[in-house]
């Protein structure tokens, strides 16, 4: 893609070469890159070790920051909150020049201005060390009201003589994502947490939804955990932890929703808020295809959701063979993807309106102990229009399974559902991953699959999943292209998909 200077609202991949290559050098230069991925990026201590492995760690770092929506911007701003003018500068060109004000300022802001509260002998400093990851501050012994804080985005606005900032700005806020951001307006509004002043540690009070899924308290999933022991985590997330336990005598996995040492109360906030909206969501569309929820549990140390268990794993971890796991057969495949499209065609016509699950990718495809898909993840889900498209004022999702129109223009309609669909039909159909670097011309698996001519598409075919019925990588390859068409009016509804797998 070609690049010229003053074009903004560029993604990361798409930052020139040269420029990027020195913005790696300078951040390289006394490990300035680990402030940024550790305080600022959000990435855990593992990560930054691990990137310390490597011989060009910014690198490594944009790589891995890349395939989540992150823009030229967006690290424009991140680096400000570093006060690092000279990589600031180094980007300038390529972020609105309304920004340039910000490398005037030589001055480290006060804390009041990067922050609602003021520093104290809790703080943590910049080095980013074993000792500042997972560190929780010390419950000040006067409560106090909770502050919502402002974004970066308006905090930044106010220097910039009240400048009405793009609305486009706003990262990804799913569970996969690395920086928690603000709350989709998009969706009816659920309760919102407060602080309870009456009583210690500042401890959240929240309004129940109301339901008549079981309530287990705090305590009896710490039981069901072998109180939260590491031996039962499951995989960790944007929004904590998840753990398998025995609940009433079942496998389930309990979702801990859990404020981290980097993390702002605003950000945990947005993380009990997103669950409480996929406890609404679940509760309120039941379908084979659909995670089941078996309970919820507020007001204990932290909030949980109580979720079957998939024995399974993800879809994602099947194709990549995680773990040793044995490759999905062509029949299998067939069934997950008869079984999404169902679960989606259910999501969109259900209601009045459509619900647009929004972040519809393998990683977000579970597997029960038959194989069965489910679709989970429902923190960024929304309602739709009931016709054609509505513009939205932030891009959330994952960026290789969003489409151009969403992520340019940001129309959103039950489309983009389709869109990323199609990707994970062409994911099952390779066993290849919607993103990968190690492709250096097409790193997005749908310009990689568009790059094959017709009779070489067969060379596209996952050979782990054998000959029986290899027909099914065809039917893949032709829907997933049709789900995945650049326009959204060549691309079918969701029962249309789901009516033809069921025919084949």
């Amino acid at each position: 893609m070609a690049v010229q200077h003053g074009q903004t609202n560029l993604y990361i991949d798409d930052l020139p070469w040269l420029e990027r290559e020195e913005l790696c050098r300078i951040l390289n230069q006394n490990n300035e890159w680990e402030e940024l991925a550790g305080k600022w990026m959000k990435f855990d201590v593992s990560t930054v070790q691990c990137l310390r492995k490597n011989e060009n760690p910014t690198d490594k770092l944009l790589k891995m920051w890349t395939t989540f929506n992150h823009t030229v911007q967006e690290l424009f701003l991140l680096l400000y909150k570093m006060q690092h003018h000279q990589a600031m500068l180094l980007l300038k060109n390529f972020v609105n020049p309304k920004y340039s004000k910000l490398i005037t300022n030589r001055k480290r802001p006060s804390a009041q201005l990067l922050n609602c509260h003021v520093a104290d002998e809790h703080s943590k400093d910049l080095k980013i060390g074993t000792n500042n990851f997972n560190h929780i501050q010390p419950a000040s012994s006067d409560v106090q009201k909770l502050c919502i804080y402002q974004t970066m985005y308006e905090r930044v606005a106010k220097m910039l003589d009240k400048f009405p900032l793009p609305n486009d700005l706003d990262p990804s806020n799913s569970d996969n994502m690395l920086v928690p951001t603000g709350v989709n307006q998009n969706l009816a509004p659920v309760p919102r947490p407060v602080v309870d002043g009456s009583k210690n540690n500042n401890q959240l009070k929240i309004s129940l939804i109301d339901t008549d899924l079981p309530q287990p308290s705090y305590e009896e999933l710490a039981k069901a955990t072998h109180n939260w022991s590491k031996h039962n985590i499951l995989g960790r997330g944007g929004f904590g932890t998840v753990f398998k336990g025995i609940w009433k005598g079942t496998p389930v996995a309990i979702k801990k929703i859990e404020q981290r040492g980097s993390d702002s109360k605003e950000s945990y906030l947005i993380q009990v808020e997103q669950s409480l909206r996929e406890l609404k969501i679940l509760y309120a569309r039941r379908h084979d295809n659909i995670l089941p929820l078996y309970g919820h549990s507020i007001g204990g140390e932290a909030p949980c959701l109580v979720y079957q268990l998939m024995p399974n794993g993800s879809l994602e971890d099947k194709l990549s063979l995680r773990q040793g796991s044995q490759p999905l057969n062509w029949l299998q495949r067939h069934n997950i993807a008869t079984g999404t499209a169902g679960g989606l065609q259910y999501l969109h016509t259900i209601g009045h309106k459509p619900l647009i699950h929004g972040d519809i990718k393998s990683a977000n495809i579970l597997l029960d102990k038959n194989f069965e898909p489910k679709i989970g993840d429902f923190g960024l889900a929304r309602d739709g229009p009931e016709q054609d498209y509505m513009k939205v004022s932030r891009v959330q999702g994952t960026r290789p399974y969003l489409p151009d129109e969403f992520l340019r223009d940001r129309n959103l309609s039950t489309k983009v559902d389709t869109y990323s669909y199609g990707i994970v039909l062409l994911e099952l159909a390779t066993g290849l991953g919607a993103y990968s670097n190690a492709r250096p011309e097409h790193k997005f698996l749908k310009a990689y699959v568009d790059s094959f001519e017709e009779k070489d598409i067969r060379l596209l075919k996952d050979s782990t999943a054998g000959t029986e019925k290899d027909k099914v990588f065809d039917n893949l390859i032709v829907l997933g292209k049709w789900c995945a068409n650049t326009l959204p009016k060549d691309r079918p509804q969701m029962v249309d998909v789901h009516r033809k797998l069921e025919r084949l």
